[in-house]
């Protein structure tokens, strides 16, 4: 973590600042003329799928340089700079995860890219396992963990070595209502209880407004709209939200979906051991539906949210 002295010089400025940056793939265009302002706290991007969301942790990360504009990260540019990049913690959107290594093995071998060994990183690693939860888990092979243990385990090695920034993309991904709630705890807490910076991505407007209410919205590379989160709410509920919920047991669940007020429609997905539920209120409708798998004693695979109802907001938007 940064010095005391280090801490106040930068209070009150902005812990990340993008200024007309882009960033292109051949034809694709991931970042386009980005101008964004975050200062501290928890900030969440939202944005569909594609985006720009996970090009602007890469370029603030240092792994990608854009071709115009600048990006500078609590004050300084990323790259080739390995002190600010040390003060940093960045978890991806993919997973690189080995199967055959255990949790902890997958953590050591983090530990060891910081630098970090012996006595001090085993006491790191028991100190961060308990942090998100993973105390039974981490001497099992990832390749046995759930989604959601798998997002628990790359969000321990992210703060492994103490950052004062975290980068957060897509923390949530195809982790259970469970796992989704225990995490949004835990981000949550990372800030009010450990003081770390938080920039966390999501394409799923809701989850983001679990964990802060300031938010920027990205869209096809463009800041489109940031600040408070009750600014657009209203225009996000009056879009519905699809959610797709697979596993065994989806007959039974779909039969008492429909009791469930919150949901508009309940339909099976054609091809796969799937249902595709349109809610208007996702927030109720994720509480109601906890307790319903409870009751039902059904266990999920994945759940996710795809971008359509999400995509049609943004171009609302842009075109108005």
């Amino acid at each position: 973590m940064e010095s005391e002295s280090e801490r106040n010089a930068r209070e009150g400025q902005p812990i990340l600042v993008a200024e007309d940056l882009s960033k292109w793939y051949g034809e694709v265009i991931g970042l386009n003329s980005l101008n964004l302002e975050i200062t501290p706290g928890i900030t969440g991007i939202v944005g569909p799928n594609g985006s720009g969301k996970s090009t602007l942790f890469k370029t603030a990360t240092g792994l990608v340089r854009p071709q115009t504009g600048t990006v500078r990260v609590m004050g300084q540019e990323p790259w080739s700079n390995e002190k600010l990049l040390s003060r940093v913690g960045f978890c991806p959107d993919y997973d690189s995860l080995n199967d055959e290594s255990t949790g902890r093995e997958f953590l050591e071998l983090v530990g060891g890219l910081h630098g970090m060994s012996g006595g001090p990183l085993d006491s790191r690693i028991e100190e961060v396992i308990g942090i998100v939860d993973m105390e039974d888990a981490v001497g099992r092979r990832i390749g046995g963990y759930s989604k959601g243990m798998r997002q628990k385990i790359k969000l321990a090695g992210s703060i492994l070595h103490d950052p004062d920034l975290l980068l957060l993309d897509e923390p949530l991904s195809g982790a259970d209502p469970k796992s989704r709630r225990a995490l949004i705890e835990v981000i949550k807490s990372l800030h009010e209880d450990r003081g770390h910076d938080i920039i966390v991505s999501s394409h799923v407007l809701y989850e983001i407004e679990r964990m802060t209410h300031r938010i920027a919205l990205i869209y096809r590379g463009r800041r489109i709209a940031s600040g408070d989160i009750s600014e657009i709410r209203g225009l996000i509920d009056e879009h519905p939200t699809n959610i797709i919920i697979e596993g065994e047991g989806m007959t039974a669940l779909a039969k008492r979906l429909l009791d469930i007020e919150q949901a508009v429609s309940v339909e099976f997905e054609e091809g796969r051991d799937g249902i595709r539920i349109e809610t208007r209120h996702p927030d109720e409708f994720f509480g109601s539906l906890t307790e319903l798998l409870v009751e039902e004693g059904i266990e999920i695979e994945n759940m996710y949210s795809p971008d359509e109802g999400l995509e049609a907001v943004f171009k609302y938007l842009v075109e108005g």
